[in-house]
């Protein structure tokens, strides 16, 4: 039985992916706090409502005001799935098990 190297001509090589450079302008480096979200969906697209939630207003109400509103497409959920729980099993291994509150 014959193994194939790593750099062997016949093996297909997949394709490399292009190296991203992220920018950030500087009005948006601070980024914006938000301690809610509300996720729906179309057929075409999911919308990501980031709000913030603050304390006081009228008892039995709360007001949460939007502060970013994200579309993305389906076929970038699973991704930004992956990209949270790879984020937060990282962070979990540094500083301890996050509590969910709520």
């Amino acid at each position: 039985m014959l193994a194939m190297s790593d750099t062997d001509p016949q093996q297909p090589q997949p394709p490399q992916q292009p190296r991203v450079n992220i920018k950030v302008d500087d009005d948006e480096r601070f980024g914006t706090y938000a301690n809610f979200l509300v996720v729906s969906h179309s057929a075409h697209e999911f919308t990501l409502d980031f709000c913030q939630i603050m304390p006081g207003g009228e008892p039995g109400k709360v007001q949460a005001e939007v502060v970013s509103r994200v579309k993305i497409a389906p076929t970038m959920v699973g991704k930004v799935i992956r990209a949270l729980n790879t984020n937060m099993t990282g962070y979990e291994d540094k500083f301890g098990m996050v509590a969910e509150i709520g």
